[in-house]
């Protein structure tokens, strides 16, 4: 048994190490990042690590004892949701923790046996603008929220640098209607899957080639996140 502890905190060690190698090479001291969807705040502790200062968006009630216990000078978290207008909106809470959703679509797509949808809290919805407008532009943007990434996306006016966002097998069209919607002259775009610390692209592409590549995956089990850079 001791032996299994052993190899359990190496492999978390091991991945814990790789995670923090790959996204310094995005992410520098004194970056200010928003983390939007920031859950129990993992990856806010990550970005932390880099020494990196970091606001945190998470609606759900449930998540916020986790967020307290992020003690850090360079850390604050606000009980927000975000959306595409500033607003009192249902959020409709899984059976699991990792997922709460505006998206009806997603909701649909994905119940079963294992992932209901029976609880919901009445949370504040802000905008991405006034995310900014409040809290300055961010140099890294995170943004994890359950296929309501378009929603908010669509009503952003601001250049932010690098932006990531969540994607999955059955909402394609939205992630390719995302890319369409940040590209800008100097834009360009990489992804990885199932939260590999690897980009899946051997260089940063365009918007059509990247566009071309997610015409050509298997929606089935897909998930993943794309990385938008603004140059």
């Amino acid at each position: 048994m001791i032996q299994i502890i052993k190899k359990i905190k190496h492999l978390f060690s091991l991945h814990r190490y790789k995670n923090k190698k790959f996204y310094a090479k995005l992410i520098h001291p004194n970056d200010m990042c928003f983390d939007i969807g920031a859950n129990k705040g993992v990856k806010s502790e990550l970005f932390l690590s880099l020494g990196a200062k970091v606001v945190a968006f998470e609606p759900q009630s449930i998540c916020h004892t986790y967020l307290d216990k992020i003690v850090h000078h360079n850390f604050q978290y606000h009980k927000y949701a975000v959306g595409s207008i500033n607003e009192t909106k249902e959020l409709r809470l899984g059976s699991h923790i990792e997922v709460a959703t505006f998206s009806n679509k997603f909701i649909d797509y994905f119940s079963n046996d294992s992932l209901s949808w029976n609880q919901s809290e009445k949370v504040t919805v802000k905008k991405i603008d006034w995310l900014i407008e409040t809290y300055g532009i961010p140099n890294y943007c995170k943004i994890d929220v359950e296929g309501y990434e378009l929603e908010i996306l669509s009503n952003l006016t601001y250049i932010i640098p690098l932006i990531e966002f969540e994607f999955t097998g059955g909402f394609i069209l939205d992630t390719i209607e995302i890319i369409k919607l940040l590209d800008k002259s100097n834009t360009i775009y990489n992804f990885n899957l199932n939260e590999k610390p690897k980009f899946e692209l051997n260089k940063w592409v365009s918007k059509d080639e990247m566009i071309s590549v997610f015409k050509e995956l298997s929606i089935d089990r897909l998930h993943g996140n794309i990385f938008v850079k603004n140059l």
